[in-house]
């Protein structure tokens, strides 16, 4: 089972500001077929709480913090905090997520797959 893991991407500072960049396959383990964003959210907003069958994600905090709660079907545990644009974290199928967010947060996700319901465990009880 493929775990939850924290990426730190390639940055170029300079006087005229950051640049910071990923390269698909090389940066991330997917080919990206969809790309999101989420924002203007209120302060503590909890996004997520959901389960990916097949589907990989890797998430950004463009601006602001993101709490991140996840949990494997086994029980494992993974939290970290993104709060940096040069951060990710990848999210491997079958880890239930949830995000909380700090006001005016802004958070970029590149997933492995189109947009399918039938990809989404919405429902805790038929997670576990």
């Amino acid at each position: 089972m493929k775990k939850p893991e924290v990426y730190t991407f390639d940055s170029k500072p300079d006087l005229r500001g950051n640049l910071t960049f990923l390269e698909e396959l090389k940066s991330i383990p997917f080919e990206i077929k969809r790309v999101y964003w989420l924002y203007d959210l209120p302060e503590q907003q909890a996004r997520g709480d959901h389960a990916h069958k097949t589907g990989e994600q890797v998430i950004i905090a463009i601006k602001g913090k993101i709490e991140v709660l996840l949990e494997s079907k086994k029980g494992d545990l993974f939290n970290c905090t993104l709060d940096k644009a040069d951060k990710a974290l990848y999210i491997p199928p079958m880890w239930w997520g949830k995000m909380i967010f700090s006001k005016n947060a802004i958070m970029i996700g590149l997933a492995s797959d189109e947009f399918d319901e039938n990809d989404y465990i919405r429902k805790r009880s038929e997670f576990k």
